[in-house]
């Protein structure tokens, strides 16, 4: 699959699925990926995941997780470590932020999280499709997509910071 196969998935979520708060998104994202750590990591299984998180129950925020204050280096874990910590460190700045910045009507604005990192989407539907652009940007439209568990920190990052 390509990154502009990829995208075109992505851009098309919001035409299947409701939008949900990003936190209560990330938490459902999370559980799904956990459960598929043994298998190997493919882009039809990273839009399962993305997919199905929309619906997935979301599991209570961690009491452990707002320790976590900076954003992961895909170079300190292993793949599958990585696109989990990047889960848990973006849940961790939600939930620092609260509602008032990242449900202010400007999303169309950065905002910065009190430990200095910026933000530029708040929902779903805008951190997959500006994480899937800006991979394709970086990579090139007809790349195939990374198969690696590492992907998946790379894309929510990515989503995270790309406008």
């Amino acid at each position: 699959m390509t990154y502009a196969e990829f995208y075109a998935r992505i851009e098309n979520f919001p035409n299947r699925f409701s939008n949900r708060s990003l936190a209560s998104y990330l938490s459902a994202l999370h559980a799904l990926t956990e459960a598929r750590q043994a298998g190997p990591f493919t882009a039809e299984l990273c839009l399962s995941l993305l997919e199905r998180a929309f619906t997935a129950e979301s599991v209570p925020f961690d009491a452990a997780w707002p320790v976590i204050r900076t954003a992961p280096a895909d170079t300190e874990y292993a793949p599958f470590d990585y696109a989990c910590a990047v889960m848990r460190f973006q849940a961790a700045e939600l939930h620092r932020m609260g509602g008032g910045q990242t449900e202010n009507g400007c999303r169309d604005s950065s905002a910065f999280s009190e430990t200095g990192h910026a933000w530029y989407n708040f929902d779903p539907f805008s951190l997959l499709e500006c994480g899937a652009r800006g991979m394709a940007d970086l990579n090139g439209e007809e790349a195939a997509v990374q198969e690696g568990w590492d992907f998946l920190g790379r894309l929510l990052e990515m989503g995270r910071v790309y406008e």
